[in-house]
């Protein structure tokens, strides 16, 4: 399919390695940067919801997507997500990436008090209107508690408002339904999915790539299986889809905590092992791995072939 802007494939929405003290450690950040692209990933998804950032100070969400755009050095695109709970304070960190070389912006409804469609599309008309760089939307709902409709993204899209969108929802008549509007309006839009375990068929429920969590672990086998789809290779797809689901077992060793929690502390945990981070810290109040839970990590490594 043709793809606007000429982005595509898999952006790995990259974690946020911490310091004991739960600042950024941009050493470790810098290392997991290389890992990725090194990988074969297609682009970077900062300080989304895998790098924790609605529970990081402004200077630190900041601090991460610098160093993530400085390490990159534009081998491969970066999106800075700058959400916030109210239109203003999404333009304000808008306002301060906007030098940083980006290729987007990403921006959820705002959340804690729910929107209505009519004030999103004031929303994003207005981040776009005085930011100015590529806006995607960032459609998470099961989050922010708002969905963003198709007629309201394709609406947004026709006009030139948004680019792009990341579609979290996990609700594919959604997606389906915002295909359609897209194709019979002649509607350019860059549209992603948060997915595991679609990878390999994206093109096929009609999307231009994937950004999903557990490419910051499995990142040649991501962005591999996503190719082999592309090449209408199904065989290898549905493979290297096998192998993706092993990786995910990481994300599932916890036994407290909650989803969240679990899916962060078994990647970073995993990162930690294969000494690409140095820390598995995650913010509070999320629970981390106990040593008796990290244990089952390696066998899991050896499983995907990746060095510890």
């Amino acid at each position: 399919m043709d793809v606007p802007n000429g982005i595509k494939g898999v952006i790995v929405p990259i974690l946020t390695p911490l310091t004991d003290d739960e600042t950024v450690d941009t050493g470790s950040l810098r290392r997991l940067v290389n890992y990725l692209i090194d990988s074969g990933a297609h682009g970077i998804w900062a300080a989304g919801t895998t790098g924790e950032f609605a529970a990081l100070p402004d200077a630190q969400r900041l601090l991460s997507i610098e160093t993530v755009v400085d390490e990159v050095a534009g081998r491969v695109p970066v999106i800075g997500n700058i959400s916030a709970s109210a239109t203003q304070l999404t333009v304000d960190l808008g306002l301060s990436v906007q030098e940083m070389g980006l290729a987007g912006i990403a921006a959820t409804p705002p959340y804690y008090y729910p929107c209505a469609q009519d004030e999103l599309l004031d929303h994003f008309r207005y981040i776009r209107d005085r930011v100015g760089l590529p806006l995607w939307i960032y459609n998470i709902p099961i989050t922010v508690k708002t969905v963003v409709e198709p007629t309201t993204i394709a609406t947004l899209a026709a006009e030139g408002t948004v680019a792009g969108i990341k579609d979290s929802s996990g609700a594919g008549e959604l997606l389906a339904h915002l295909n359609v509007l897209c194709d019979t309006g002649n509607i350019d839009l860059l549209r992603f999915i948060g997915t595991v375990f679609r990878i390999g068929t994206t093109g096929a429920v009609g999307a231009h790539g994937v950004i999903p969590s557990i490419a910051n672990l499995a990142t040649a086998v991501a962005s591999e299986s996503w190719e082999a789809g592309e090449a209408g290779d199904v065989d290898t797809a549905r493979r290297l889809q096998g192998k993706v689901a092993v990786a995910s077992k990481v994300t599932k060793l916890a036994k407290g905590g909650g989803p969240n929690a679990a899916t962060l502390s078994g990647m970073k945990s995993a990162l930690k092992i294969m000494g690409i981070i140095d820390n598995d810290t995650l913010t509070r109040p999320l629970r981390g791995l106990t040593q008796e839970e990290k244990q089952q990590i390696p066998p899991i490594l050896e499983e995907l072939g990746l060095p510890f």
